[in-house]
């Protein structure tokens, strides 16, 4: 495999997350912040003040800040609002190899931090991570996540602009790679998955095949792309969901100022159920499929699909998914997934998430249940 290792220049101090020494510079500036304090205790009541400087003492690195913090954290997380986490296919994940680590996108926060806490404990290293700089207006938020390796991507900008930072973005992923030996969290899309149909945009993989110097097929072969299905029982925001999808079929959507944030603190706090993270295989050897395929273009979609089949494939899908593919059938195809009692406790939740939904009511629930379908007639495709 060629390595392709690249000479980084000046932009590279622009995207990348804090090395050490800044990073306990940023922990003194997070721990001085009465917001950090306030969010130590709603996950940690119990804690006393000894026990909150005994634990603030404890964080002298991005390691220390990563294990003491943010994976106790997600674990507390998934106990308060979940019903538990599990996953598959980390037999596949090697010790010694670095990942694009390629996921579908359903949750703001909690997609790329379960993987942490998976790899944590499975003894493997953690990831950077791709952070929205839409999301980096608060520092709080800003020096948490440069703590925790993650590093720019720009949502906004002329079309000039954004090319110009895309080819870089793709340049500091191969740099992670090949120079840092670190892996790389990033979402098959721009933004989640609003109607729960996961489709990797292209747009992905001609960035990541923008920085590098051989064809597209050796291109994207060393990168070491490895599909990442992640699947929630009950979908994260999925009111909001629809609520922005019923206002863009209308107009273009505009965010709100703390819409992100609020988003983030939405998915943290609701009920998510089960939750399932299932790991794919790198796509290395399926890339041979597109050696016959003379339109790049054409390359690029096939990419694509390679990594969408094995995140249709390895997709986790629920009860609630089966019962939501019925309704909207109108039909009972696949009632042997499901009992009445679960059909009846879908229904009930849906009911209520639709209440806090304004527009049509009847294209609301159409929505609202694609959301919760699409996987299922994505598997079936």
């Amino acid at each position: 495999m060629n390595m392709q290792k690249i000479k980084i220049t000046d932009f590279y101090e622009e995207f990348r997350p804090y090395n050490e020494a800044e990073t306990k510079e940023a922990i003194l500036r997070v721990v001085k912040d009465k917001r950090f304090y306030k969010i130590i205790k709603f996950f940690y009541p119990q804690y006393s003040d000894d026990d909150y400087d005994k634990l603030i003492a404890s964080l002298n690195s991005i390691k220390d800040f990563q294990i003491n913090i943010m994976h106790n954290i997600i674990n507390k997380i998934v106990d308060t609002s979940s019903t538990g986490l599990t996953y598959s296919g980390i037999e596949n994940v090697k010790k010694d190899e670095n990942y694009v680590f390629v996921s579908n996108h359903r949750d703001i926060f909690l997609d790329a931090s379960l993987l942490q806490v998976i790899l944590v404990d499975e003894g493997l290293p953690t990831t950077e991570i791709t952070f929205g700089n839409n999301l980096m207006k608060d520092k709080l938020v800003y020096d948490i996540g440069k703590i925790n390796k993650m590093f720019k991507v720009y949502r906004k900008g002329t079309p000039k602009e954004l090319l110009k930072k895309t080819i870089q973005l793709s340049e500091y992923i191969r740099y992670t790679i090949f120079n840092k030996n670190q892996s790389v969290w990033i979402a098959q899309r721009g933004g989640r998955t609003k109607d729960g149909s996961d489709k990797t945009q292209t747009g992905i993989i001609k960035m990541l095949n923008s920085s590098g110097t051989d064809s597209i097929e050796e291109n994207i072969k060393s990168l070491n792309i490895f599909p990442l299905s992640i699947s929630y029982e009950f979908e994260p925001n999925d009111y909001l969901k629809v609520n922005e999808l019923l206002h863009t079929e209308k107009e273009k959507y505009i965010k709100s100022e703390n819409e992100d944030l609020n988003s983030i603190i939405e998915g943290i706090t609701m009920n998510k159920g089960k939750i399932h993270l299932a790991f794919g295989k790198p796509i290395s050897d399926d890339l041979k499929e597109i050696e016959n395929i003379s339109r790049t273009n054409d390359k690029i979609k096939k990419i694509a699909e390679i990594i969408d089949n094995q995140i249709y494939n390895n997709y986790k899908l629920w009860a609630n998914n089966y019962i939501a593919s019925d309704i909207l059938n109108k039909n009972n195809k696949f009632s042997d997934f499901y009992s009445d009692k679960e059909k009846q406790i879908f229904i009930t939740y849906m009911t209520k998430q639709l209440l806090k939904v304004d527009g049509d009511n009847k294209k609301a629930e159409e929505l609202f249940l694609k959301i919760y379908a699409n996987p299922v007639f994505n598997c079936i495709k």
